[in-house]
């Protein structure tokens, strides 16, 4: 199966932070394109390009600009000395650690370093994640930050996660997040979304769409871990093999829900200042059931109270 992943990151990028994109590549790939871009659309210029070339046995290292022109590529320029012209094996797993520095980029591919990179454009220039061409999934789109202060705290990498993305800061009141995916497999399968706190396996927030029977169950846990009182209102909006776009609304009191343009519902905060402790999402899958992310937006309302949130959330409106 073919697929793509693009999608507005959470803030501005700063020195510090780390990029972790991870996915699988398909059997007899000849080109995989990850980009650090200035926008989704095709046009938009690029501040980093990772171009993985097989046929080549390289990965092209390269910039765009607004007036459509590419600058110098970079093949054997600053690569670590033991490191291999392209590390990615068609057909196979990889991991690429992107992290930024004071006037580089520092690149690890699959747990060892290899290359640098110098900024040529502003790093305010940064703001999507796109992964194209010749990819079987993507799994893993983390935006963390490691200096002056980490965050998450504990940073690691969960096996066996159908998808994860991480954040480098704090959510605040008026922030959504856009998820589009495509649910297969098992008809009678499910998915979980997780919100944890910190560092511990607490989850403020377990959104559970189930297949069989169909219900969407809403949760969260105590400090013991311990799952609290369901909620479990609202009509069955996921249909296996169908893309679906699901909005998820931080209110200064509550998560608000909406899919496909249509308000789903609301589950009220049961942890004080959980914003202020939340890492991101974690997305697992379960009984045979699979899910394609092809996209992640993260975007702030401008308005504690995220009114009209849902609008993001339709299938026809694209966010740029």
């Amino acid at each position: 199966m073919l697929t793509h992943f693009s999608g507005n990151i959470f803030c501005t990028v700063e020195p510090g932070h780390i990029f972790v994109i991870g996915g699988k590549t398909l059997d007899g790939a000849a080109k995989v394109d990850i980009n650090l871009s200035s926008g989704k659309s095709e046009e938009a210029p690029v501040p980093l390009t990772l171009s993985v070339r097989f046929h080549e046995n390289i990965i092209v290292r390269n910039t765009s600009y607004e007036d459509g022109s590419w600058g110098e590529e970079e093949r054997d320029d600053n690569l670590d000395p033991f490191a291999v012209p392209n590390p990615l094996i068609a057909g196979e797993n990889f991991k690429v650690y992107i992290l930024v520095g004071d006037s580089k980029f520092h690149i690890a591919v699959n747990g060892r370093p290899y290359c640098t990179y110098m900024f040529r454009t502003s790093l305010e220039d940064i703001r999507a994640i796109i992964v194209t061409n010749d990819v079987q999934v993507v799994n893993q789109v983390d935006h963390r930050q490691s200096y002056p202060t980490p965050h998450p705290l504990l940073q690691y990498d969960e096996p066996r996660l159908a998808f994860t993305n991480d954040v480098p800061k704090p959510f605040s009141p008026g922030h959504i997040i856009v998820i589009t995916a495509i649910p297969y497999g098992n008809p009678r399968g499910l998915f979980i979304i997780r919100f944890t706190e910190g560092e511990t396996k607490k989850q403020a927030l377990h959104f559970n769409p189930r297949f069989d029977p169909q219900v969407v169950v809403r949760n969260s846990m105590n400090d013991n871990l311990n799952f609290l009182q369901e909620e479990r209102d609202g009509e069955f909006p996921f249909v296996i093999d169908q893309q679906f776009k699901l909005a998820f609304a931080f209110t200064s009191s509550e998560f608000r829900f909406a899919i496909n343009g249509d308000l789903f519902g609301q589950f009220s905060y049961r942890s004080a200042n959980v914003l202020d402790v939340m890492n991101g999402f974690k997305i697992s899958v379960g009984n045979g059931l699979q899910l394609e992310v092809t996209g992640v937006d993260h975007m702030n309302m401008g308005s504690p109270d995220c009114e009209g949130f849902e609008t993001y959330s339709h299938p026809d409106v694209a966010i740029m």
